[in-house]
């Protein structure tokens, strides 16, 4: 037979298998839906997150800004029918709903009235279900009053001043969406139930569904991502979540990467203050903290207390005392282990926050002086504390011991006229029983919180040490030691964009440096980390470890390759409940 023959016989039997098609879905909407610029969508969550028969699937966000059910009737069959979708995500309402009342003269009617709304829907699942394809129907998010909407939708039939009354009509819409879903048969994302749900949770405050009070925000848009994968996992088990994409929650508000691990250890009491770890010399590892109140204690109260795990984190042996201050408020520890064993705490012996508004300065009473206690024999005891600053300091931040064994200990104390932080550094030649101080950094400002604050220092490749510095100022700011500490340069900003919190920078075993920090957008409510191999010139893509209340970091390389990292949840205030919370992960997930 002829080759050109076989290759017809072939095409009429079938015998030519043509690659298999990916399953596909369409998410059909308005700018809920449309991709925006660099922000998550919830189609683009479901393209990386969802699996159909164990395969990745393809998912075409169709979704146009501005769009009423109207306007998405004229484009359907070209964005949609023709495309022939395995399974159609519907979701529109908030612009059908909307009464321009700032136009002039001002609109009086939705744009898209209910009745015609639900004949619109309907037109497209009927459409769609005969054509055999899976239907998904969304109810639209609720709206929440802004300066902004409050400004262009602050008339009837809106109602300005009830916290729900940009809902007045939409509440109806969403009923139709679930009135339609159940009579056709279909399935439903409730996704104004949920939002309201969600709202009214804790966690809320600090992971914010929407900003503008319109438009979900990355927290929203996987909110109703993963209530949508469970929408389709029930209705056709082939549907499935991948793993390794659900966050783990920790405490009330936050939740921890699905690429690292949780392990938190619980609360001994009503404050746990301190995100410290130190690894001991058997292996396991220490977690450093002040209980069991906060800084509002009585004297002599609140010590400074440890939990060791021998299990990876698993679990976590009974609370003992390392130390405390008969006469004041032992708070917000850190440590260090040098490498000749020793171990040392570093601090804040809290006395009191006093601040003069009027002349916008520190009182004389206001104290938090730095403490320190060192032990040689793994923590089981600990020498008497040792002040070694006194005047207002800010939380410590560890300490770096240099290659020819200088002790270093970076920290913040108020100045006067007017009022504001320098930073600064206390170093030790001889193991930590006497402790010099260095030159002040004075970035200028004026205000309780202004200034140089909280710095971390680690050691370069050249020697020198480096010194990141917090600010207010939306970034970084730098400084430079060349003699070990004893005096720095004058600091300068860097390009590292961050929120009012400090950074935590150490050195792996590899060689690179790794930070935990806040940036600048989503401040204290997400913790990223980040590596550099080039000293801190420049950075990889920085990781999301935790989303919540996240902030005060303090990293530990637990093993080669592994990362422990504390930080503090003081999402009900730092006053009354604050956690220390601690997670790990693979150094191999930060690399892009």
């Amino acid at each position: 037979m002829k080759q050109s023959q076989a290759l017809v016989l072939a095409l009429l039997f079938g015998c030519l298998a043509s690659p298999a098609r990916a399953h596909t879905v369409i998410t059909f909407g308005d700018s809920v839906t449309a991709p925006r610029g660099n922000s998550e969508d919830y189609a683009g969550i479901l393209a990386s997150d969802l699996l159909f028969d164990g395969k990745a699937i393809e998912v075409s966000n169709a979704g146009v800004g501005g769009n009423t059910t109207a306007m998405a009737l004229k484009r359907f069959d070209a964005d949609v029918l023709q495309k022939q979708p395995d399974t159609v995500v519907l979701m529109f309402g908030i612009n059908d709903s909307a009464v321009d009342v700032w136009k002039k003269p001002p609109a009086t009617q939705p744009r898209v009235a209910l009745d015609p709304f639900k004949s619109n829907l309907a037109s497209m699942v009927k459409a769609l279900k005969e054509r055999g394809t899976r239907v998904v129907l969304l109810t639209p998010n609720p709206l929440k009053w802004t300066d902004t909407l409050r400004q262009l939708y602050g008339q009837p039939p809106y109602l300005p001043d009830d916290p729900d009354g940009m809902n007045v009509l939409l509440r109806d819409y969403a009923q139709v969406v679930r009135d339609l879903a159940k009579q056709e048969g279909v399935g439903l994302v409730d996704v104004y139930a949920l939002f309201k749900a969600y709202e009214a949770t804790p966690a809320a405050k600090h992971r914010p569904l929407s900003r503008d009070g319109m438009h979900p925000d990355s927290e929203g848009q996987h909110l109703i991502a993963t209530a949508l994968i469970k929408e389709l996992s029930a209705l056709d088990a082939r549907y499935a979540r991948k793993p390794g994409t659900v966050w783990t929650p920790s405490g009330e508000v936050n939740e921890v990467h699905p690429l690292a691990t949780d392990i938190t250890h619980d609360a001994p009491g009503p404050a746990v203050l301190g995100p410290a770890l130190v690894k001991l010399g058997d292996g396991s590892v220490m977690s450093i903290f002040s209980t069991p109140t906060s800084y509002g204690g009585k004297p002599g109260e609140c010590f400074i207390a440890g939990r060791i795990t021998r299990d990876g984190g698993k679990t976590w042996e009974p609370v003992r005392e390392l130390t405390r201050l008969p006469k004041g408020r032992a708070a917000h520890p850190t440590a260090h282990r040098s490498r000749d064993g020793t171990l040392h705490l570093f601090f804040l012996g809290y006395i009191k926050f006093e601040w003069d508004k009027e002349h916008i300065n520190p009182t004389e009473q206001c104290r938090s002086d730095l403490w320190t206690a060192r032990s040689t024999d793994d923590g089981k005891t600990w020498s008497e504390p040792q002040m070694i600053f006194q005047g207002y300091t800010g939380s410590t931040n560890g300490a770096e011991e240099t290659r020819n064994g200088r002790l270093v200990v970076p920290f913040s104390h108020y100045v006067s006229g007017p009022g504001r932080l320098v930073a600064k550094t206390v170093s030790s030649v001889d193991g930590g029983r006497t402790w010099e101080p260095s030159n002040a950094l004075d970035i200028g400002g004026a205000g309780d919180h202004e200034g140089a604050l909280e710095p971390c220092v680690i050691e370069l490749q050249d020697g020198r040490l480096w010194m990141l510095i917090r600010t207010t100022r939306k970034v970084f700011w730098e400084s430079f030691s060349t003699d070990g500490g004893r005096t720095w340069s004058p600091a300068k900003a860097t390009t590292i964009d961050s929120a009012s919190a400090p950074a935590h920078v150490i050195r792996l075993t590899d060689g690179r440096l790794a930070m935990a920090w806040n940036r600048a957008q989503g401040g204290r409510t997400r913790l990223h980390l980040a590596l550099s191999a080039d000293d801190g010139k420049t950075w990889t893509p920085s990781f999301i470890a935790v989303r919540g209340s996240a902030t005060y970091p303090f990293v530990l390389e637990a093993n080669p390759g592994e990362l422990w990292v504390g930080y503090m949840d003081a999402h009900a205030g730092w006053g009354t409940t604050p956690r220390a919370r601690h997670f790990k992960v693979s150094v191999s997930h930060l690399q892009p």
